[in-house]
């Protein structure tokens, strides 16, 4: 974590480091970007070849500066970047930003120069932003330290990027959509300053949304920290691209391969109350819902609309959201039907049809944000030869004001609405080409407002002790997976691996028959699809035919008691790299990969997010009731034993049979 990033943000002195008089270069634009955003602060140039710049006294260089000014810019390339750095330092100046890029996004060579930037800022302790990044933005301070054009807007957003290309969109669509932020950060190559000591900065300014692009996640539990800490009082919305493949390693079990490191981030966002973005569109998008919008209070959702074709489309996609179609109480209905002509509909959603003046719209969504049991109201139009698009805009405004309440606007079309969307950006309504993306954003903010109401902690949760903890540690490595699943508390079917016919006889003659018999391998994903499990063995003939069967295969063989049937499901816990022991639970055996049941959870866990994480599984109605508290429990101790065993990569229970009077953990895996 960084230091204290106050005077790197909000400095009251700034030197630019290759400040120039040739408006072409980056030391230039800087400038002039600093001066435009009305920073109040001494800015020193720095030019071994200018004595002045404009009406600013240049220096030759930062040791001839007069002051240590909080922050040092550095706009050279990188060969002479180095050690300029080190001459910040030698001066004490403790905030830098480093435009040069040519580090280790250019390979091994440019690798080598950003570990040596690492160990002067270390050796100077400086908070570094970059290198390879387009500065950072404050509209609160004001400084604007950036080469790019940026807008002066101050707005309740605040953005942190990874890159500086996405930075510079949303800067121009920012500025033609009337939409403004109060800090933008970019990144670059997070050397030394990354997304989490940010975070924690922005935690302690102002509460407004935070919106970020990353192409990496440093320090995934932090992250998680922040984010859900932040996210309990201001959205936190995420684009993140790149989907990884899970390492070789992982794949050995079906919980390495079905919990990729993609699923994990889903699951581990959502835990934090942060909302993912999967395209541009929608990161633009939800910019400019919480950057207007008020907060929407439930989840019922009207609409209006003079053409009936969007408006059942509409009408699929509020439910596809998880949101609910509002219902009309009798006097709403009776108001509507005054106001309308005879041939309008009046239920949800309704069509004020196609000749609708700006009048007839605004009399329909007064009526109806009237009614409490409407939390929020989307508008279509298109555009008719008779529509007043920019009056019918006008007149949503004053609504806005009048209701304080969600109104979220589809003006479908081109060139005909524009007009209209221009004085929807001057009234701050959030406006959409299509009206799914509208709905879509109602649903990802009911979304986040339904996950404040939940109050869930993520981090509270205490390890529980494990049964039998020491002397699992003391076998661990010698041991069976059956056996130490066992020794933690679970309960599994009597089994052995038998190294020969007759001790499988003794072990079938001793626990009884039926018996299965089954290939033993760690290594060994899939057993059915190759002939590695024999079932409903009743005798010893048949226990001889399957050995002879199996033993073809050269690997160890299990014999295990069969259990009684039941439901098949998967629990297991998978060590990511980056967020820590994540859970997995869904439906298991043969059908694991097929049906796609993966629900995860972040450990620790206890009883009652075991039992969400059960209920939202495609498996939950097949379980029976009478078992729900016993696989609770298995999973909760499952989850302990992999949390209080660190050496533990990965552990898995593939099937467990949830029976109708208990739970068996039938095949189990413990990789190290």
């Amino acid at each position: 974590m960084a230091h204290d990033l106050t005077t790197l943000f909000c400095p009251k002195s700034i030197a630019i480091i290759g400040a120039s008089r040739s408006p072409e270069k980056v030391g230039a634009t800087v400038l002039k970007n600093i001066i435009a955003s009305g920073f109040k602060g001494d800015i020193y140039p720095v030019n071994p070849n200018a004595s002045n710049i404009g009406n600013l006294w240049c220096y030759k260089d930062t040791a001839s500066l007069p002051v240590i000014p909080d922050l040092a810019v550095i706009a050279i390339p990188v060969p002479d970047a180095l050690d300029v750095l080190t001459q910040v330092g030698e001066k004490g100046i403790k905030n830098a930003v480093v435009f040069s890029a040519g580090f280790k996004e250019a390979g091994e060579e440019g690798k080598k120069l950003e570990d040596r930037l690492i160990e002067i800022a270390q050796k100077y302790s400086i908070n570094v932003l970059g290198p390879n990044c387009l500065g950072f933005v404050n509209n609160l301070c004001p400084v604007n330290v950036t080469f790019g054009e940026v807008v002066s807007a101050s707005g309740n957003l605040r953005f942190i990027s990874q890159s500086g290309a996405i930075a510079s969109s949303l800067f121009d669509w920012c500025k033609s959509n009337n939409v403004g932020f109060s800090q933008f950060v970019t990144l670059g190559n997070k050397a030394v300053i990354n997304e989490n000591d940010v975070l924690e900065y922005f935690r302690n300014t102002p509460s407004m949304a935070v919106g970020l692009y990353l192409e990496s996640i440093s320090k995934g539990s932090e992250f998680l920290k922040l984010t859900a800490e932040i996210s309990k009082t201001n959205p936190v919305f995420l684009l993140k691209p790149g989907k990884t493949r899970a390492g070789a390693k992982a794949m050995l079990s079906h919980t390495g391969s079905i919990a990729g490191e993609d699923a994990v981030l889903e699951a581990v966002l959502s835990q934090a109350g942060v909302i993912r973005c999967l395209t541009l569109e929608d990161f633009f998008d939800l910019s400019r819902s919480f950057a207007w919008a008020e907060n929407i209070k439930g989840p019922r959702v009207a609409i209006i609309s003079n053409a009936g074709g969007p408006a059942v489309i509409s009408a699929d996609a509020v439910i596809n959201e998880g949101l609910e179609l509002a219902e009309f109480d009798t006097e709403t209905l009776l108001k509507l039907q005054q106001i309308l002509p005879r041939s309008a509909g009046i239920l949800n959603p309704v069509d004020v049809l196609g000749d609708a003046l700006a009048d007839r719209y605004a009399k329909a969504a007064d009526v109806i944000l009237a009614n409490t049991e409407v939390d929020a109201l989307i508008v279509i139009l298109t555009p008719q030869v008779m529509t007043q698009i920019e009056k019918t805009a006008e007149n949503l405004g004053n609504l806005s004001k009048k209701y304080r309440k969600l109104i979220f606007c589809s003006f479908i079309g081109g060139s005909l609405v524009a007009e209209g969307e221009q004085k929807l950006n001057e009234l701050k309504i959030p406006h959409f080409r299509f009206p799914e993306r509208a709905i879509w954003a109602v649903g990802k903010m009911w979304w986040y407002k339904n996950h404040q109401n939940l109050k869930q902690s993520i981090t509270q949760n205490q390890i529980q002790q494990v049964p039998n903890l020491d002397q699992i540690k003391q076998i661990m490595h010698q041991a069976t997976p059956n056996e130490i699943i066992a020794l933690a508390g679970i309960a599994v079917p009597d089994s052995a691996i038998v190294p020969g016919l007759q001790e499988a006889k003794g072990f079938a003659s001793k626990c009884g028959f039926p018996v299965v018999l089954k290939l033993f391998s760690p290594t060994l994903l899939h057993k059915k699809a190759i002939g590695g499990v024999i079932t409903d063995i009743e005798n010893n003939p048949q226990l001889e035919s399957a050995w002879k069967e199996l033993e073809s295969h050269h690997l160890d063989i299990q014999i295990q008691k069969q259990v009684p049937p039941g439901v098949e499901v998967i629990i297991g816990v998978k060590k990511d790299p980056n967020f820590g022991p994540v859970l997995l639970f869904g439906a298991g055996g043969s059908y694991a990969e097929l049906i796609c049941d993966r629900n995860l959870c972040l450990l620790p866990i206890d009883l009652p997010r075991a039992k969400q994480l059960v209920a939202k599984s495609k498996i939950y109605s097949f379980l029976a009731e009478s078992s729900l508290d016993k696989l609770y429990e298995t999973i909760v101790r499952l989850a302990n034993l992999a949390l209080n065993i660190p050496e533990i990569s990965n552990i898995e229970i593939n099937p467990a049979i949830v029976m109708s009077d208990g739970v068996l953990a039938v095949d189990c895996k413990v990789l190290f």
